[in-house]
């Protein structure tokens, strides 16, 4: 039986999702309202239009608040440990980081960018409803997005499902997910997401996903760190 969500909610609210406070969603929105209004003045100029020394000023800091508030969403998702550190993801899906390593490589797995540069993972991969292979099918069909496409496709609900494709997932439905995935991997138009959710897979500029590099400490391959 469905849970009864609060008004202040949307009817399709994920049903894996943790239930915000008023306060919470409250702050949410405010935040996807400044992070609008910063693109919005970004656009204020027509293309044609030469930039200045203002007009340039004026859309870093759009972009500098855009990426605060979206780094505030990653750290809210670590702190519902609906993001996990590597020690954390590694305990709770039972694997080691030989393991962790060869999945980012392979795009089985992907990591969302958190505070000073960490990296963190969806807790839902330790979700004992889902074969974790089968999470591992989908993630490598999406592995050409970027992270926050990635996680936002896993936890949004998705016409074609009905459901988010977690959701779908636990109902065995792979095929269709898979599907999905292909369509969203290709380009086709994904749900809508906030200015501050698209961004929130990054809190900083848009970078490399970490690659393997057997001569590097791990620590070094997982946050994307280059010798110079």
């Amino acid at each position: 039986m469905p849970r009864k969500l609060p008004d202040y909610l949307p009817a399709d609210w994920p049903d894996h999702a943790r239930i915000p406070t008023r306060a919470e969603w409250e702050r949410a929105q405010e935040e996807d309202r400044v992070a609008e209004l910063a693109f919005a003045r970004m656009r204020e100029h027509p293309p044609s239009t030469a930039p200045t020394p203002e007009s340039i000023a004026a859309g870093d800091a759009a972009m500098a608040e855009a990426y605060k508030r979206a780094a505030e969403v990653v750290v809210r998702r670590i702190e519902s440990r609906e993001l996990l550190s590597i020690d954390e993801f590694c305990e709770a899906v039972g694997v080691t980081c030989d393991w962790l390593s060869d999945a980012l490589t392979e795009g089985r797995l992907f990591a969302i960018t958190g505070p000073h540069g960490r990296s963190f993972f969806p807790a839902f991969y330790a979700d004992a409803r889902i074969k974790r292979a089968d999470i591992e099918q989908v993630a490598r069909v999406l592995s050409p997005r970027d992270p926050s496409s990635q996680y936002g496709f896993f936890t949004s609900i998705r016409t074609s499902l009905q459901a988010t494709p977690l959701d779908a997932l636990r109902a065995g439905r792979l095929d269709a997910v898979m599907r999905a995935a292909e369509m969203h991997a290709e380009g086709a138009p994904p749900r809508l997401l906030s200015v501050v959710d698209e961004l929130a897979g990054q809190s900083g500029p848009l970078t490399v996903p970490p690659q393997h590099d057997p001569s590097g400490s791990f620590a070094d391959v997982l946050n994307g760190a280059t010798r110079g």
